[in-house]
């Protein structure tokens, strides 16, 4: 009894042994997996990069070789390396400058945009207007000094210019979770007007001027798309509009698949001035590569 008892012991710390070495294996697996996954994030990223500034280059340079001068946004397709890039040039002028826009701009941004009510929209719209304005006098639903101070915040109203986007999280009530929904509609650089042009808006800005008509908006998009030089916008606030060309700022994206459904998306913010050591064009901001499910995965 003692020999079977000694025996069945065994089995057991033989299967214990034989478990726990499976759960390792099982582990490594898991693990290695992770790692290669990880790696060949990297190597996509840095792969699109590549890619991607290359045909963000020539699309700069075809934009500003033009002639005549493209008066709207523009898309294009470079191949290199057996990839094919898809590339949207969109000018400053089409996004909504959080320096310059209007509060009725402003609030339509946050109702049309992101989906709030209009009771919050314009709460956000009249604090955005508090924090760049000189002055120290609240919005009737705004905020200055002392309302950050009595929310228990470090930072303040800068009575100044929005910087850089990322300066929106500065304003009470917007958290990043906000600014990451509103950041496609936005830009501080561009410059000339206080309205978004038309002509210049993707398709979701577009949304926003037309404050939800997605008819409307999908009617102007198509006009302009087919190269119409005068689109009705009678029906749009006129000021929420900025009449005259395409500015000097260009955002730049430029798409590359990498496979499961997936494409990585680089994107830079151009200045189209002469830099003083010679370079043909500045770049503001070059974004870091991100990824984005595909129309066929479900984005």
């Amino acid at each position: 009894m003692r020999a079977h008892a000694r025996r069945g012991v065994a089995l057991i710390a033989v299967l214990w042994m034989v478990a726990a070495l499976a759960l390792l294996v099982a582990g490594m697996q898991t693990m290695a997996r992770g790692q290669f996954s990880e790696a060949r994030l990297h190597l996509d990223a840095g792969r699109a990069t590549a890619l991607g500034d290359a045909a963000i280059q020539l699309a700069v340079l075809d934009w500003m070789s033009a002639n005549p001068a493209p008066d709207r946004l523009r898309h294009a397709r470079y191949g290199f390396d057996n990839a094919e890039i898809e590339v949207e040039i969109v000018p400053a002028s089409g996004y909504v400058d959080l320096n310059a826009a209007p509060e009725a701009l402003l609030q339509a941004l946050f109702v049309h945009g992101v989906g709030l009510d209009a009771d919050a929209a314009l709460q956000l719209a009249q604090r955005i207007v508090d924090w760049r304005d000189v002055d120290d006098e609240p919005q009737p639903h705004g905020a200055e000094t002392p309302a950050y101070a009595a929310a228990g915040v470090k930072f303040r109203p800068r009575n100044g210019r929005f910087v850089v986007p990322e300066d929106l999280m500065q304003v009470i009530g917007v958290d990043f979770d906000l600014f990451a929904r509103i950041r496609p509609f936005i830009t501080v650089w561009s410059t000339g007007g206080a309205g978004v042009n038309p002509y210049a808006a993707s398709g979701r800005t577009l949304l926003v001027l037309c404050q939800g008509d997605g008819n409307e908006a999908r009617r102007i998009a198509a006009a302009r798309d087919a190269g119409q030089t005068d689109i009705d916008t009678v029906t749009l606030d006129q000021t929420f509009l900025r009449a005259g060309g395409m500015g000097n700022v260009l955002h730049v994206t430029a798409s590359i698949a990498v496979g499961n459904g997936r494409r990585a998306v680089r994107g830079r913010w151009v200045l189209t001035r002469a830099h003083a050591d010679g370079t043909p064009w500045q770049t503001i901001r070059a974004e870091p590569v991100r990824f984005a499910l595909t129309e066929a995965g479900g984005s």
